[in-house]
């Protein structure tokens, strides 16, 4: 008679309770406590629309937190809107409006929780170097960035974070560190850049890749990618669309990118989305709508679940919402009939 170890190489194991890390596809374990025969599954990634923000079309606004419970800050809208200061949290339904930014801007840098972030930088008539931080109530004015710049990359917390490049009166690679009282000076990228998808846990740990630097067209658009150990930044490989006004979620280990702006062709708008493993970027599910510089956030420790909304695209301003997907496992029970 055939066994299961003799058709998939493994025995059937017995466990007490079902595994709370992943098991490779195909696993079979008996769980003793409920007594049943169970299998563990690779889910499949993917995209699905989420409840639009409440406010109308906005571009360049921050989203903080996670798929489930995020905050939505900033961002700009055409004449008479322009500067945005409102400021939304999320809790994976529905869109409640809360207390506006201290000073309405947008293209900043935002981190931290739907209770705990910073919004610093960004683009008022001029690049600024404000910043502030909510406390799940009320945003407050801390200390101010050491330079003034907008459209920068982002990575870490509230307590613990890292601005990447941005953009002047021309790129800069120039990177602050915040520790949830003031900026200090960090080391630079290798490449500068502005509108770069980034993610990353804390100040000592990020990813920053796409982008773009001056002047155009000639590498004005960029596929580079560099991460940050706290000392060095290393160049790695490339993404495999280069674009710039990407958003972007995760850990160094597990990234994800996605959206953005195209070189040429048309459309320009991109519904392109690449996650990164820690060594490469590959191909994965596209986004349903295509655009341009919204926010994203996801985690926390990588990109099992991620959120984005708004942004810009070819068919004009959005308030489209994405929640991204990617279960590890799924959990059946075999069943007999």
């Amino acid at each position: 008679m055939a066994t299961y170890k003799g058709i998939k190489g493994v025995k059937v194991v017995t466990k007490t309770t079902d595994p709370t890390a992943s098991e490779a596809e195909g696993t079979v374990w008996y769980n003793s406590t409920g007594n049943a025969l169970k299998y563990a599954i690779q889910g499949a990634a993917a995209w699905a629309s989420g409840t639009n923000t409440s406010r109308s079309g906005t571009t360049d606004a921050q989203l903080s937190g996670t798929q489930t419970a995020a905050l939505y800050a900033g961002g700009y809208a055409p004449a008479p809107t322009l500067n945005r200061g409102e400021t939304e949290k999320y809790d994976g339904t529905t869109w409640t409006e809360v207390a506006d930014l201290n000073t309405a801007r947008y293209a900043s840098w935002m981190g931290g929780t739907q209770t705990a972030s910073v919004y610093a930088g960004g683009q008022i008539t001029a690049p600024s170097a404000l910043s502030e931080t909510w406390d799940g109530t009320s945003w407050t004015e801390t200390n101010n960035m050491q330079n003034s710049r907008h459209n920068m990359g982002m990575a870490g917390t509230q307590t613990n974070g890292l601005a990447i490049g941005g953009l002047d009166t021309t790129p800069t690679g120039d990177c602050e560190d915040y520790n949830g009282t003031s900026w200090s000076t960090g080391t630079a990228i290798n490449t500068a850049r502005y509108s770069a998808g980034s993610c990353g846990a804390s100040s000592t740990s990020a990813i920053v890749a796409g982008g773009a630097n001056n002047p155009p067209p000639a590498a004005y658009y960029n596929a580079i990618s560099e991460t940050w150990n706290g000392s060095t930044w290393t160049e790695g490989n490339n993404l495999n669309t280069a674009r710039f006004a990407l958003a972007g979620f995760g850990i160094v280990t597990a990234a994800l990118v996605c959206a953005g702006y195209l070189p040429a062709g048309s459309p320009r708008d991109a519904n392109n989305t690449e996650t990164y493993n820690g060594t490469s970027w590959a191909a994965a599910p596209t986004m349903g709508t295509a655009r341009y510089s919204p926010g994203g956030t996801g985690g926390p420790g990588g990109i099992s679940s991620g959120l984005i909304a708004g942004g810009n695209g070819d068919s004009g301003l959005s308030q489209a919402v994405e929640e991204w997907n990617d279960p590890v496992y799924t959990i059946k029970t075999v069943t007999v009939s």
